[in-house]
């Protein structure tokens, strides 16, 4: 099994996005686990602390796009709308890892995806494979799926199934965007023959 776990959570704190909680609380809108130690009791500790490590490495990731001048004064270059953010960092074995996790996310929209893979995975490969699934997710639930836990809450079992047919049981595969469209396009069919 390559891929440990993925997460879709929030990429701005709630005091950012108009709420009252604390600066570095983090909201899992779904998770994803495909081994017995993700879906243990601690699953919800573990999946936060991941999410909350993963937004800290967003937060850096934002601060490098600004730039000291000559004369000690720091400005920031202004990122076009549609820049991705993306990532990649190691987890040691601890409390909350019995062994060491590789974990890549990448930003769009308002949402952080998150995926935990085992230590030896083939790292362009999963990058490549989390770039492929957000954007499926954005192209299957629409323009505003990556922007709060909404759509998530409406249509949690689609999700999980768009989920299962691009990681099936965890396992990474090689997938091109065609390959994905017509794995969605498969999945819609199938959802359109159980509503009948």
């Amino acid at each position: 099994m390559v891929v440990h776990g993925f997460l879709l959570h929030n990429s701005k704190s709630l005091d950012q996005a108009g709420g009252s909680k604390s600066e570095d609380e983090v909201v899992v809108w779904a998770s994803r686990f495909y081994d017995s130690e993700g879906n243990d009791k601690r699953s919800c500790v573990r999946a936060k602390a991941v999410a909350r490590r993963v937004q800290q490495e967003f937060r850096v990731s934002r601060c490098e796009g600004n730039m000291e001048d000559g004369k000690g004064l720091w400005h920031s270059r202004a990122q076009p709308a549609n820049h991705v953010s993306r990532g990649v960092f190691r987890l040691s074995s601890s409390r909350i890892f019995s062994k060491p996790k590789v974990v890549f996310w990448i930003h769009k929209s308002e949402a952080l995806c998150t995926l935990i893979c085992e230590e030896k995975t083939n790292v362009l490969l999963a990058a490549n494979q989390l770039g492929l699934i957000a954007n499926a997710i954005a192209d299957h639930f629409g323009p505003e799926a990556l922007q709060g836990a909404k759509w998530v809450n409406q249509r949690p079992e689609e999700l999980y199934m768009v989920l299962d047919r691009l990681i099936p049981s965890g396992h990474l595969q090689f997938l091109t965007e065609v390959d994905v469209k017509k794995e969605l396009a498969d999945l819609v069919a199938s959802l359109q023959k159980s509503a009948k």
